[in-house]
């Protein structure tokens, strides 16, 4: 028989257990082999020879009796038996013998187990593989000394198949088809090891396990991943009855070798390999398989199928193509009917998994989306030049942030097409209503501004906004330039997780809203807000006429007057300045200005960059924001006038800048002309041209441009923030800022519901389903239209009235009402609450429900948790609140389950 050096080991170590200072040790073995010169065993140094004679064994054993070194010692290997030797070779042998290995009596030593398992015998080849396996690393002692069935196949499994598990599932064994000796390594075992080992894998991994091992065994190791993710497409559910499908699951039988894949094995097969592949990371680290399974479904002859599966890339190229090919036919003519279609396909590709990998093409997806439910709604109705940037400061706001998110494009050109038709669409109804507005500007500038309740001209935030609120608590006004509304409002869409808040004036809803000077560009505007009356001047002047106004300085100590930092003073090196930390951080200064210039840097900066602002990512302002909230202030932000993104704007001739200049007359339909009224420039000048249109600039290409009259320009942000816990005596939290269409669907569409043909085909057992034909659109956008409470059943949604009666009428919700005590919502408003996620088929966000209700958002917390005392019987989650994703979700199903109700008109 072979002796492996792993024997030898092995046989060493049990010896000198028995006796630790034995000198020579005989090992029998058939033939000479290659083996190392000596071994080291329990801190001896043993030298080993091959020895095929009595006289080659002497001759070795005399020499180690004469070697000085008290910790050597030698292993004989030779083909004689016990019964060959000679008395005085025996008696100068460990244990007067020459052992004779005995596989599985090693592997107890190896074990240090005193029994082994009765079941491990019928593997004949085990004990020489676990010997063998020993050179990796000694295997730990088993416990109470038993080495049982799973304990062996699992150092077998690992060692020798790098299976960290005894019996991995199908999802273990796909990741182990994916590495890259994981082939090699299983045919490095003999061949009736092999074969054992894949029927132990077999018995562990169940249905898909199975197909993965027919894959391996049939030489396809590698495509296992890949023909799994296959399996997804060919038999997803929404798409049985497929002939085309069907055929393509008998053709993929051939990579299985001939076995049969059934609906059970393939459904089986996809789940475990889409398992891995959702994962965190998963898309990245099984990107080979996920291309592979593309390519394999187009050998299959079924490519076009691929948007049935949830992870595949060509299934979500699918649905975006889809969704582009819908939201193209909605832009040129909007209705209720193409938006449900919209919503649907932008819902598929969203819920694909390789949409969650692409954050930024999945946001593009969904401010189409919200634009294109825009799309359908009416023009707004505002007149006034104060309602006008009041829907600006809204709503226009967020139709701005959506549009701009979209310039760009997506990898796909489809796709790249349907959005810019759908900004075009945008544009053409912002220029319509920029006309108005601009029209309207030029009236309102030529009369004195009346005083509205929620506009404030630049030139008065100092008096209406800072100085009673100076009155009151310590402020720092920031002064981001250039920051237009739909900037401010991506920037503090969620300010309550850095801990503030929105306040505005007690009985208003909204924010106020802020009026720049025209035109509306840096010198004028900005040192208009900072002097508190109409004028033109730089830094110097700002500084001035800040520290210097009456209003402020009544409110201020009498040596610490509003002090202003401008861009220069911000920073130490790249650190927020410890002068401006000083000023925030001293109670007495009770008036701190801040101008931030980030925004208006970048509108001169590369336009081949995709912005997206986030306050993490603007330099200093965490800092000052975090300077200000641990110094308890109010702090005000607002900006010296708005801006205009590029957005394939034509260039003409004439101006003194981006988008204004000197003049008396419009020399351009994109023009208008203020006179007197609100107008300054630097040379006296009361006159001026500005341009309203978007479609136009006067200057050389940019990131976006200032100095004229659309609403984006002349519309800034005015908002008043609290740390969280402070509170204003004649202020109230703000309601949510997002207008409905953001986050929620148009309420007609949710009441509608896809009717299939009833001529569609039954699925059989055998095929899994699709389309119709191969030139059958991805999705079925048919509609057809009906009244709410007949479409409520289609939906799993009852008339709100019924349901919800019954609900407040129960014995059970008077008992949970009951435990709730004092902080129980009354009916009505409960009522509200769930009549507004019952519409919505469940499910809202935060800011929506919030928004519903007509509540802060800040105060919804206290409501949900109350209301879920009350509905969430038995600590069953009726009412469930995910604070990571800031949403809010109704199991209506489980809640008339808790309360027993069996009947709410719906035909149940």
């Amino acid at each position: 028989m072979s002796v492996s050096v792993p024997q030898i080991t092995a046989q060493l170590d049990a010896v000198l257990a028995r006796e630790p200072g034995a000198l020579a040790v005989a090992i029998r073995a058939a033939s000479r082999q290659v083996w190392p010169d000596s071994v080291n065993q329990r801190g001896r140094r043993f030298t080993l020879r091959w020895c095929d004679s009595m006289l080659a064994i002497r001759e070795a054993l005399c020499e180690v009796e004469q070697a000085d070194a008290a910790d050597a010692g030698l292993v004989v290997l030779t083909p004689l038996g016990s019964h060959e030797i000679t008395e005085d070779i025996a008696a100068r042998l460990a244990l007067r013998q020459v052992l004779q290995p005995k596989g599985w009596e090693m592997v107890r030593q190896l074990f240090g187990a005193k029994e082994i398992d009765a079941r491990l015998g019928r593997f004949g080849w085990m004990p020489q593989a676990l010997v063998d396996g020993a050179a990796q690393g000694a295997y730990a002692p088993v416990a109470n000394g038993f080495l049982d069935l799973e304990t062996a196949w699992k150092e077998v499994l690992q060692r020798f198949l790098q299976l960290n598990v005894p019996r991995p599932d199908a999802a273990g064994l796909l990741q182990w088809t994916q590495q890259p000796l994981s082939d090699a390594s299983l045919k490095l075992l003999p061949a009736n090891a092999r074969a054992d080992a894949l029927r132990w894998l077999a018995e562990s991994a169940g249905t898909a396990g199975r197909m993965v091992l027919a894959c391996i065994e049939a030489g396809r190791t590698g495509d296992a991943m890949a023909l799994g993710l296959v399996c997804g497409a060919l038999y997803a559910a929404a798409g049985e009855g497929q002939a085309a499908l069907g055929h393509a699951a008998i053709r993929l039988e051939r990579f299985v070798g001939d076995t049969h894949v059934g609906v059970l094995e393939g459904r089986a097969w996809a789940q475990a390999a889409q398992q891995l592949v959702c994962e965190p990371g998963g898309a990245e680290v099984y990107r080979p398989a996920l291309e592979r399974a593309d390519a394999l479904l187009a050998e299959l002859r079924v490519a076009e199928f691929a948007h049935l599966s949830e992870v595949l890339p060509l299934g979500l190229e699918q649905r975006l193509r889809a969704f582009a090919m819908l939201l193209s036919q909605h832009v040129q003519a909007p209705t209720d009917a193409t938006l449900i279609a919209v919503e649907d396909a932008a819902n598929r590709a969203l819920a694909h998994e390789l949409a969650t990998t692409q954050p930024h093409r999945a946001d593009r997806v969904e401010m189409a989306r919200r634009l294109a439910r825009w799309l359908v709604r009416p023009a707004t109705g505002a007149a006034t030049v104060a309602d006008m940037v009041c829907w600006q400061a809204d709503e226009g706001a967020f139709v701005d942030w959506a549009r701009f998110r979209l310039l760009g494009g997506d990898e796909l050109v489809e796709v790249s097409h349907a959005f810019e038709a759908l900004r075009a669409a945008v544009m053409a109804r912002r220029n319509a209503l920029g006309q108005q507005f601009a029209l309207a500007l030029q009236r309102w500038n030529a009369q004195a501004p009346s005083v509205e309740a929620r506009i404030v001209p630049l030139e008065s935030v100092l008096d209406r906004v800072v100085t009673p609120l100076a009155a009151l608590h310590p402020v720092l006004l920031l002064v981001v330039d250039g920051l237009s509304t739909s900037i401010f409002q991506e920037l503090f869409a969620r300010p309550e997780r850095l801990g503030w808040s929105e306040w505005v004036p007690a009985g208003l809803a909204r924010p106020l809203a802020g009026v720049a000077a025209f035109p509306t560009v840096t010198e004028v505007s900005r040192a208009t807000l900072l002097c508190g009356k109409l004028t033109t001047g730089q830094s110097s002047l700002e500084k001035t006429g800040f520290s210097s106004h009456a209003a402020l300085l009544a409110h201020s100590n009498a040596n610490l007057p509003p002090k202003l930092f401008h861009k220069g003073d911000l920073s130490d090196a790249t650190n927020l300045s410890s002068s401006v930390r000083a000023a925030i951080a001293d109670p007495k200064q009770k008036v701190v200005g801040l101008v931030y210039n980030a925004v208006d840097d970048h509108l001169s900066g590369p336009d081949q960059l995709l912005q997206r602002w986030s306050l993490e990512d603007l330099r200093l302002l965490l800092p000052i924001l975090r300077e200000a909230r641990a110094a308890r202030r109010v702090v005000v932000i607002t900006a010296d006038h708005g801006h205009m993104l590029e957005e394939g704007s034509a260039h003409i001739n004439g101006g003194e800048s981006d988008r204004w200049r000197y003049g008396t007359e419009a020399a351009h339909s994109g023009e208008i002309v203020l006179s007197g009224g609100r107008v300054r420039t630097a040379s006296g000048a009361t006159s001026v041209a500005c341009l309203w249109s978007e479609s136009v600039r006067y200057a050389g290409r940019k990131n976006g441009y200032h100095g004229g009259v659309s609403l984006q320009e002349v519309t800034v942000p005015l908002s008043v923030l609290l740390p969280t816990g402070l509170t204003l005596s004649g202020w109230q939290p703000a309601l949510p800022a997002q207008p409905e269409w953001w986050d929620l669907p148009n309420q007609p569409a949710m009441l509608q519901t896809t009717v299939r043909s009833p001529s569609a085909r039954k699925p059989t057992a055998r095929q899994p389903a699709a389309p119709a034909s191969a030139q059958t659109p991805l999705f079925d956008a048919s509609v057809t239209p009906v009244a709410a409470p007949s479409a409520a059943p289609s939906l799993g949604l009852a008339p709100a009235s019924d349901w919800i009666d019954t609900l407040l009428q129960s014995q059970v919700y008077a008992s949970q009402r009951s435990l709730a005590a004092r902080v129980a919502p009354p009916d009505e408003q409960m009522r509200k609450l769930l009549s507004a996620l019952s519409e919505r088929g469940g499910k809202l966000s935060r800011a929506a429900l919030a928004q519903r209700l007509s509540v802060p958002e800040v105060r919804l917390s206290g409501m949900l948790s109350a209301v879920r005392r009350i509905l969430n019987v038995d600590q069953a989650v009726v009412l469930g609140v995910d604070e990571v994703a800031g949403t809010v979700e109704l199991n209506r199903t489980l809640l008339l389950l808790q309360f027993r109700i069996t009947s709410v008109g719906d035909g149940r």
